[in-house]
């Protein structure tokens, strides 16, 4: 089967390890990708790894042949180089000529709506994302947009086929309105990257005494964390009450969040507000907010804590909790997070119903009173590699878009 693929930014992406399995099944990949380390505009620099072809564009320059249109067009096409993209993608579609095309984006997937009017092909949308179906959860700084929404819907509904990373993720397309009998669900692959080599127990003793150091815990303290952007829909309001009431249980209890403070339109610094809750909790001195974590610190922090804490609104898809359980600890979530139900199935996830701040208590002091032990550890985290490998999902997405194609996997 001839597949094309349509990922921007692929280099900075997980996309083109799933473009090198199905190579590796016996596909030929053709990839249309934008980004910065290509040099070329007005024509595609043509690229080979790993047997995948790739068509690439710089991803912020202008065709200088189409820099009018693209000028003129910015105030209401929405972007600063529509015509550059949409003549890309038209002359990728007409080299390629594909089976089936699967597009990662809404971006790059309003271009081949647009085009599947005046060509014929079969495409497969990709959805990674909750926000612009219409469907609001009531947080602070929520982004709503009508327009941009019904452009979303109709974008969505002119592909022949969508695939969904989760059943978060499905439910809030079939909330606003899509047929749920073309949607499948297949989740995201983890990357090697996210993985402990070498002695994993020796990694977390290593790592808890490290970072309980680092930030002048107790040595022996139960160590709870949070590391995500710190923005109201990742909910850590929710994880501060719940730990306030944990911790009447187990008072030498540390909790180190981590992540960037943003702005909130109406709500001022997310941390402050939480920063804040926490004094008026009384617990102030056993929460620290240790800001930005290098990339290559990140696993330190899950494999030093007892718990890690996925307590957002909503997560499509979530690598956080995938990589906590890479390096054995386990997470306590939401039921609104998208890859609880296969962590949760290899042991790696504690998934709480709803927003109660007593139910996520009770589950946060099971947890923390039934820790996992070196072996069992080590067992969640290869029971996730093997079930979020990209080679064994693969072949579930090549099946989707055989079936799209109607062609044979």
């Amino acid at each position: 089967m001839k597949i094309g693929h349509l990922a921007a930014g692929l280099w900075r992406s997980v996309h083109l390890d799933m473009a090198k399995a199905l190579a590796c099944l016996g596909h030929d990949v053709q990839v249309y990708t934008e980004d910065r380390r290509i040099p070329t505009i007005a024509r595609f620099t043509r690229l080979d790894e790993d047997g995948v072809a790739i068509w690439g564009i710089h991803d912020e320059r202008r065709n200088p042949w189409l820099w009018l249109p693209d000028r003129l067009g910015k105030p209401f096409l929405g972007g600063r180089r529509f015509f550059t993209t949409l003549f890309a993608i038209w002359c990728y579609l007409r080299r390629t000529r594909c089976d089936i095309y699967m597009v990662e984006g809404d971006g790059l997937g309003i271009f081949l709506a647009l085009l599947s009017k005046v060509m014929k092909f079969r495409w497969v949308q990709c959805v990674h994302d909750h926000e612009h179906f219409g469907v609001l959860l009531g947080y602070p700084g929520e982004p709503s947009n009508p327009a941009r929404t019904r452009l979303k819907l109709w974008m969505m509904r002119q592909a022949d086929a969508i695939r969904a990373n989760s059943r978060v993720t499905r439910d809030v397309m079939v909330q606003a309105g899509l047929d749920p009998t073309a949607i499948t669900v297949i989740p995201l692959h983890y990357t090697p990257r996210m993985c402990v080599e070498g002695d994993m127990a020796g990694f977390h003793r290593a790592a808890r005494a490290d970072i309980r150091d680092r930030h002048g815990l107790p040595p022996d303290c139960p160590l709870v964390v949070a590391l995500c952007r710190l923005t109201p829909f990742k909910g850590l309001d929710l994880a501060v009450r719940a730990f306030a009431l944990a911790r009447r249980k187990h008072p030498a209890a540390r909790f180190v969040v981590c992540g960037g403070d943003r702005q909130v339109p109406g709500v001022g610094s997310y941390q402050a507000l939480l920063e804040k809750l926490a004094a008026e909790l009384g617990i102030a001195d056993a929460i620290l907010f240790a800001g930005n974590i290098e990339p290559t610190e990140v696993k330190r922090y899950y494999a030093a804590a007892d718990l890690h804490l996925v307590p957002s609104y909503i997560e499509t898809f979530n690598y956080s909790a995938v990589e906590s359980a890479l390096t054995g600890t386990r997470t306590l979530m939401t039921d609104r997070i998208g890859s609880g139900p296969w962590l949760e199935e290899f042991g790696a996830a504690l998934v709480v119903a709803g927003r109660e701040p007593a139910d996520y208590a009770a589950a946060m002091i099971r947890a923390l009173e039934t820790p996992f032990g070196e072996e069992e550890a080590l067992a969640v985290a290869r029971r996730t590699e093997a079930g979020l490998d990209v080679n064994t999902l693969a072949p579930q997405l090549a099946a989707l878009l055989a079936r799209t194609a109607g062609t044979p996997s």
